[in-house]
């Protein structure tokens, strides 16, 4: 309800337990009357939608009436449609040589504002971290601005990390089909595994995303977060629920092979951990933080560390996510960073 299009009316809701009466403001439809009621789509709000899509057709509701999990299915078509990456890489093409490239993911997407550095110390600057972006992608990126000679006149690159970035693969989650984004440049799927070839996996992706369009135009309303120290306990809670040995050996190797490759190109290197809210700092479990640094001095010890997680908050009004600078908030810390940066 908090996602849902302002074109929508919700008729009522349909549930098995007949002491439910109320909900919201909405009240229980009678299932055996379904027939009679007129209505575009039924949505499964429910872990248990196997058993419920199977008793609505039991109950001959029609199979493209039927909409499950609408809100992924909304934002999966969304972050398609978007295409951060393809856009990021057109608008690289119109822009200058830049000094100073961004990896990472949505926290150093959001909280780091690549204008900033022109402005503080006229540098050209372009942030490359996109959402659910692992270190794989991380490093492929830079191959590929390698070989289409945009590495010419950088000398900086922000090696955007977390405490759980050894720990995650994206190919390996459950955003794993977001690796068609980079199939145009990058025809790399890491550790995804496909029983078809791959180009046939991302033209079957893409056919798939694009019927979720419908679930765009129902459930499209941006929802608001809530930032607060006990909202980020939680969020921390879930981010950190991981605990991958394999995809941690990996991602030290492939770490290790994107420091050489960037040393390689006299390029330096800045590891960056962003901040958050407290609570969500609060919330990150025990010794997470200390297998992170042990897994990275593996890596390479000679390289500028700026670590703000819990070092750094700024104000609740520069998040708009516990975990997510907005613009204001951004802009803030990047002209903090631009300071600490050893150049």
């Amino acid at each position: 309800m908090k996602h849902i299009s302002e074109a929508v009316e919700i008729l009522g809701f349909l549930d098995n337990n007949p002491d439910i009466k109320e909900f919201e403001g909405l009240y229980a439809l009678e299932k055996e009357n379904i027939k009679d009621y007129d209505f575009d789509y039924i949505v499964i709000c429910s872990i248990y939608y196997k058993d419920i899509f199977q008793q609505l057709i039991s109950m001959e509701v029609e199979k493209s009436k039927i909409l499950i999990n609408p809100v992924s299915k909304a934002q999966s078509y969304q972050m398609y449609k978007a295409d951060c990456f393809m856009s990021k890489w057109r608008s690289l093409l119109e822009s200058k040589k830049p000094e100073i490239f961004i990896s990472g993911i949505s926290y150093h997407n959001d909280g780091i504002d690549e204008q900033v550095f022109g402005r503080e110390i006229g540098k050209e600057a372009f942030n490359f971290a996109n959402r659910g972006q692992d270190i794989f992608y991380d490093f492929q990126i830079a191959k590929l601005l390698d070989r289409k000679g945009f590495l010419e006149n950088t000398t900086h690159y922000i090696v955007g990390l977390c405490y759980y970035s050894f720990e995650y693969d994206m190919s390996k989650s459950v955003n794993g089909w977001e690796i068609i984004r980079y199939y145009p440049l990058i025809e790399e799927q890491h550790n995804f595994a496909s029983a078809v070839p791959f180009e046939k996996f991302v033209n079957k992706a893409k056919d798939y995303l694009e019927k979720n369009e419908i679930y765009y135009k129902l459930f499209h309303r941006q929802y608001e977060h809530v930032v607060s120290d006990e909202e980020g306990r939680k969020t921390a809670e879930a981010d950190f629920n991981k605990n991958h040995p394999v995809t941690v050996w990996e991602n030290k190797l492939i770490l290790k092979q994107f420091f050489n490759f960037l040393k390689e190109k006299r390029i330096k290197p800045v590891i960056v951990i962003m901040p958050a809210v407290e609570g969500y700092v609060k919330g990150v479990p025990r010794g997470f933080k200390d297998r992170f640094y042990d897994a990275l001095s593996e890596c390479d010890e000679n390289i500028q560390i700026l670590d703000y997680f819990g070092q750094y908050y700024g104000n609740s009004s520069d998040y708009y996510h516990v975990s997510h600078f907005n613009k204001k908030g951004a802009e803030k810390f990047t002209k903090k960073l631009v300071k600490d940066i050893c150049w």
